[in-house]
């Protein structure tokens, strides 16, 4: 078993700005690492650990530990082998003795090699800023830079290590829990009991069978439905709505949504704060945050 050493060395002034990359939907950037290629980084608030792509380990012959079975989003059974990738540069912050479990990355719609989870998150306050396309870290002590003047600022739960939202309505249904996942390139994902409540069945008008992908590989969902989704005193119209077809994984749970980061992406600026379990939503005055 490989334990987890994983420790973040920021700059003297505390904080690093580092552009984002495609794919547009989701929070993505590069970094240094071993092996003198640039690394594809995904920022994902819905995984616990990291992750590295097992193609990745492999080349650079990582240390391993043991192997075993974890949990997706929509997955009960994502294999997994224990790895350290010995440091990752984002910017000016340096991550060392990186603890990310090797998973099979390769069938996601994107190209990435690590994934960035809550054992590094919860070490930063970050920014994403939507519009200029750009990440901010920072050392907790600092907390997220401070956000515009018109920002909503909501208090944050955890569901396990995930960040959530009580306060959230979907359709004018409230929902008891909705975990923001800055890895998920959805709009909303609801669990199978709040769809059958809000009508997003097969057989509906407007709602078709999708194919999603996830770390467990792929899964079908039903798609289409287009809700007015409240979080805060804010609101925003014809949000997309999915959910998975078959109950499986963690949004099997009753009471489940998902907030993906196409939803997150209509506020000009998300900053979530990990120490002080806030976030703060900064609406976009061309959208239709209101």
């Amino acid at each position: 078993m490989v334990e987890d050493q994983t420790t973040l060395v920021f700059p003297s002034q505390g904080t690093t700005t580092i552009p984002l990359c495609e794919p547009d939907e989701l929070v993505v950037c590069v970094a240094a690492g071993p092996g003198g290629h640039a690394l594809r980084v995904l920022l994902d608030t819905g995984t616990d650990p990291s992750a590295m792509d097992a193609g990745l380990a492999r080349r650079l012959a990582l240390r391993t530990g043991g192997s075993g079975l974890g949990q997706g989003a929509a997955s009960d059974e994502v294999p997994f082998t224990e790895a350290v990738l010995p440091w990752l540069r984002l910017g000016e912050l340096t991550i060392r003795d990186l603890f990310a479990p090797a998973l099979d990355l390769s069938g996601l719609p994107f190209g990435v090699d690590i994934v960035l989870g809550y054992n590094v998150l919860r070490q930063v306050a970050l920014r994403v800023d939507y519009r200029r396309r750009m990440l901010t870290l920072a050392h907790p002590d600092l907390g997220a830079p401070p956000p515009d003047r018109a920002a909503v600022t909501l208090p944050l739960v955890f569901f396990e290590h995930f960040p959530a939202l009580r306060d959230v309505e979907v359709g004018g249904l409230r929902v008891p829990l909705a975990t923001i996942d800055t890895g998920s390139n959805a709009g909303l994902t609801v669990g199978p009991d709040v769809a059958v409540d809000l009508g997003l069945l097969d057989g509906v008008e407007g709602v078709r069978l999708a194919s999603g992908a996830g770390f467990g590989g792929g899964a079908a969902v039903l798609r289409g439905s287009y809700r007015r989704v409240r979080i805060g005193p804010l609101q925003l119209d014809e949000v997309e709505l999915d959910s998975p077809e078959i109950a499986r994984g963690d949004l099997s749970r009753s009471g489940r949504a998902n907030i993906g980061n196409r939803l997150l992406a209509r506020f000009a600026a998300v900053a979530i704060d990990y120490e002080r379990r806030v976030i703060a939503l900064e609406p976009d005055q061309i959208a239709d945050c209101r």
